[in-house]
Formats: structure tokens, C-alpha cells, sequence
């Protein structure tokens, strides 16, 4: 009993009297406070909760990522090899390979899917389970001696049932960015429903100090009165005029509470920002890195295949073009590169593609002088130059040309990306305009990597800055980029 008095009495010496001009302002201070950090605190918890469920789901789609090069390249690959005597059953790859993708379906299959998600799973892992049959059947029958006809037969069944499972990872890939496009927009609605919150808590404050004015107004008014009365007799050479030593003042000890909360929410707010930045510099980052392994796959096998040819100009020349190409890809962690290094990792990548494509693919590049000192982000243009081999020239029966062109307009830098093509449907063209200006993360079909590359510019430089898209059936695309003309740092 003795302690609840002495914590009572302590909590009136920290109230001051009833009725006090500090009891009235710390009372509605606190139930201020109280409320503001309510609604703080359910955001953040639920924020991290969706934060956490987003992680978790970026994992799951990292993770079926890595198995869709096995399914699609290796497991066809190495079942080749075996059926033509290049490897056999004790230096293959193919069982450690279907290993792998067994692994990988059973672990994605004890995450936290979506419905859809872990029913596509369900139909991978039954397909997979064919792919084991026909596997196995390919090991009895080069272990009996079969014909190779009948191996054929089993290494073409093998290829159709690994590129089934390969779709199946893409669609399972499909519905998971499906569910993270739901996180992402309760997240929004979340961000939405704390600036309410503060806006009410803004109103609720002018109107609780309102009342406190009105009700306190009397009170410090006489203090403030006497305070100007002494002031003004003490200003006449009334040394007499003191003020009553009534200890620390109770609107002291206010101010120092209340800049004490500003410089703690300022600090919080402070590392708020610093960590925003920090997310989209780390995103930023992700997005210029991102390269595209069957490119390197596909230069060595070029090489192999001019060294076996016995053609060693050709074999150093695309060495030095791949090399040339990585120099700047790596450009000693630069994120930023000039134009003059960017069209030389083109020309190189187009080089190395001349040589794999020789009867269906010619390249023109120019720019104008003042252009190449312009400064531009590393990768923004090897995405669209490979859109134009790969969905226009390939796709075009008698190859094309396709022509990089930059110059200097008003101040920006701008860059066109064209060929002669195929082209793109109204429906196709429009579907991606539309994915340009949403920024959505569906990406169309002929259209992988011009989202990411509007995303990464628009980041760096502003919604007024980007790339704009023509496309016509049978006439060819034409891609434009347009950005700062800031200058290449000496």
C-alpha cells in the first residue's frame, strides 16, 4: 500500500495540481501522442507483415527461376549427348540435372504458395514425373543397346516433356508475380490509409489544442501579464520588480518536451527517407545488372564451334568482341557508362550475333560527336537491340538490318533503335504502350526487357523522360530513347 502511494503521489508530482496548466497539456498531449502512435504502429506491423510475405515470395520466384534454364537447356542438352555418344552413363549430366528440378519442386512445393501457384506445382511435379520415366527409359535402353532410332524416339519425348515443365514453371512464375501484384497493392492501400490517419491525427491535435487554448487562456494569460508588468518596471529602473521564483516554468518544461518529440520524429523521418532511397538505389542497381546468360552460353559454343571449324581470325576476333563487351558490362561496378562505351558493347554484342547469324542479320551504328560524351545508364540499350534480333529479324523470312542512331535534341540525348522486321500487330503495340506507361510487371510477349529499361530511367531521371515505341506488321519497329544529355565525367 505504502508503494502504490508513493507511485500515486509520484505521478501527481509529474501531473502538476489538478487542473494545472501542465496537467491539461500533458493530459491531451498524451491521448495526442497515444493516438498518432496507434496509428503508426498498425502500419508498420502491418507493412512488415506484407514486406515479409513479399520476401518470402521473391525467394519462391528466384528459386523456380534457376530451375527454368535446367528444364529448357540442360536436361534436352545433355539427353543429346548421351543418345550421340558424346557422354555416357558415367560422365552424363542428365540424372544429376533431373535431380535438381526434383529438389527444387519438392522444396517450392512446402512454401506458403498461392492456390494457383502450388496447383501448378501439383501439374510440374506430375509432369516431372513423365520426364523421370522417360529418362529412366533412356538409361535401360542405351544399357541394353537399343538402336538409335529407339533412343531417338525416347530423346525427342525428353525434349517435349522437359519443355512442358519449363512452361509450367513459367506459369507457376506467372501466378506468384500474380499474388505479389495483390501484396503490392495492400501495401498501397496500407500507405493510403496512414495518410488519412496522420490527417485526422492533424485535426484531432488542432482541435484538442483548440479547446486547451480556450480553456488555458486565462490561466497563462495573468502570468504572461505580471511577466510584461515586471518587465516594463524592471525596464524603468525598478530593480524591486522580481519575478516569484516558482521553480522551472511549466511552458519551459513544455518546449523542451515538444522539441525533444520533433527531433525524434525528425530523426525518424530522416532514416525513413535515407531508407527509401536506399530501396530504390538497391533497385535501381538490380534492374542494371540484369544479363542475360544464354548470351555468354551462346558466344562460347559460337567459339567452339569456329576453333573445331579450324577458323582462328574468326575465333580471336569474337574473343576480343566478348571481351569488349564485358569490359564495359563490368565497368568496375559503374552503373553509369558514356555513350561511346555503351555503343561499343553493341557493336561488339551485334558482332558476336553477325557471326551466329551471318545470312539474316547486317547492323548500322552512328552517332553524332556531341552525343558520345553523353552519359547513359550501362545495359539501357543491349535489351532493345536483342528485342529487334530475336521478335523482328529472326521472326522475318531474308534477315534485315537493324540501325542505332544518337544524336542531340534540345538538351536531351536521344537514341533510336530500328529494323526492318516483322513488326507488331495495333493489338501487340498497344498492349505494350500500355505496359510503358503503367509501369506494369507483366511483360508482353516481344517485349521482354522495355518495361525494366522504362522503370530504370524514369527512376534516374523523371517521369518526362523514357522511351516510346512504332511498330507496324511487315515494316519493322523502331524503339526511342530519350534522355538528360548530362556530360561523361573526366
Amino acid at each position: 500500500m505504502k508503494a502504490l502511494a508513493r507511485g500515486a503521489a509520484a505521478l501527481r508530482s509529474a501531473l502538476g495540481r489538478p487542473g494545472s496548466i501542465r496537467s491539461k497539456i500533458l493530459t491531451g498531449f498524451a491521448l495526442i501522442l497515444a493516438g498518432m502512435l496507434s496509428i503508426n504502429l498498425c502500419v508498420i506491423a502491418l507493412s512488415h507483415h506484407l514486406l515479409g510475405e513479399y520476401h518470402v515470395l521473391t525467394e519462391r520466384v528466384i528459386s523456380a527461376n534457376r530451375l527454368i534454364p535446367i528444364a529448357r537447356d540442360d536436361v534436352g542438352q545433355d539427353a543429346y549427348y548421351l543418345v550421340a555418344g558424346r557422354r555416357t552413363l558415367e560422365t552424363t549430366q542428365l540424372f544429376n540435372h533431373m535431380s535438381d528440378i526434383q529438389q527444387g519442386l519438392e522444396s517450392l512445393m512446402m512454401e506458403d504458395n498461392s492456390e494457383d501457384g502450388r496447383e501448378q506445382l501439383k501439374i510440374a511435379l506430375r509432369t516431372f514425373g513423365t520426364l523421370q520415366r522417360y529418362c529412366d527409359q533412356l538409361e535401360q535402353e542405351i544399357i541394353w543397346g537399343l538402336s538409335v532410332a529407339s533412343r531417338n524416339e525416347t530423346l525427342e519425348e525428353i525434349r517435349d516433356v522437359s519443355s512442358l515443365v519449363y512452361s509450367q514453371l513459367e506459369e507457376y512464375i506467372y501466378q506468384e508475380l500474380l499474388r505479389g501484384e495483390s501484396i503490392d497493392q495492400t501495401l498501397q492501400r496500407g500507405f493510403q490509409l496512414l495518410l488519412l490517419g496522420d490527417l485526422a491525427a492533424v485535426l484531432l491535435m488542432a482541435a484538442a489544442l483548440g479547446i486547451l487554448l480556450i480553456r488555458i487562456d486565462r490561466t497563462i494569460n495573468d502570468p504572461i501579464q505580471a511577466l510584461v508588468e515586471n518587465t516594463r518596471r524592471l525596464s524603468e529602473g525598478d530593480f524591486d520588480a522580481l519575478v516569484e521564483d516558482a521553480g522551472e516554468s511549466e511552458i519551459t518544461v513544455l518546449n523542451k518536451s515538444f522539441n525533444r518529440m520533433v527531433a525524434k520524429l525528425q530523426r525518424l523521418m530522416e532514416k525513413i527517407e535515407e531508407d527509401t532511397r536506399t530501396r530504390e538505389q538497391l533497385e535501381l542497381r538490380l534492374l542494371q545488372e540484369q544479363i542475360n546468360p544464354h548470351f555468354l552460353y551462346n558466344t562460347l559454343e559460337i567459339i567452339v564451334w569456329l576453333a573445331e571449324s579450324g577458323d582462328k581470325e574468326q575465333v580471336i576476333q569474337v574473343v576480343q568482341s566478348l571481351s569488349r563487351f564485358f569490359r564495359v558490362v563490368l565497368s568496375k561496378g559503374r552503373a553509369v557508362v558514356s555513350l561511346r562505351e555503351e555503343l561499343s558493347c553493341i557493336e561488339s554484342y551485334l558482332y558476336i550475333q553477325k557471326v551466329r547469324y551471318a545470312d539474316i542479320l547486317n547492323y548500322e551504328i552512328e552517332a553524332e560527336p556531341e552525343a558520345l560524351g553523353c552519359r547513359i545508364q550501362k545495359l539501357s540499350l543491349q535489351p532493345i537491340v536483342e528485342n529487334a534480333l530475336y521478335h523482328g529479324l529472326e521472326k522475318k523470312r531474308g534477315g534485315g538490318t537493324i540501325r542505332v542512331r544518337a544524336w542531340v535534341e534540345e538538351g536531351d540525348l536521344v537514341v533510336r533503335v530500328s529494323d526492318d522486321g516483322s513488326g507488331m500487330t495495333a493489338e501487340q503495340a498497344d498492349a505494350l504502350r500500355r505496359e510503358l506507361r503503367g509501369g506494369l510487371h507483366q511483360v508482353s510477349e516481344g517485349g521482354f526487357g522495355l518495361p525494366n529499361i522504362q522503370k530504370r530511367i524514369q527512376l534516374a531521371y523523371g517521369p518526362e523522360y523514357g522511351i516510346e515505341l512504332w511498330s507496324e506488321p511487315g515494316c519493322g519497329t523502331q524503339v526511342t530513347l530519350r534522355i538528360p544529355a548530362g556530360p561523361e565525367k573526366s
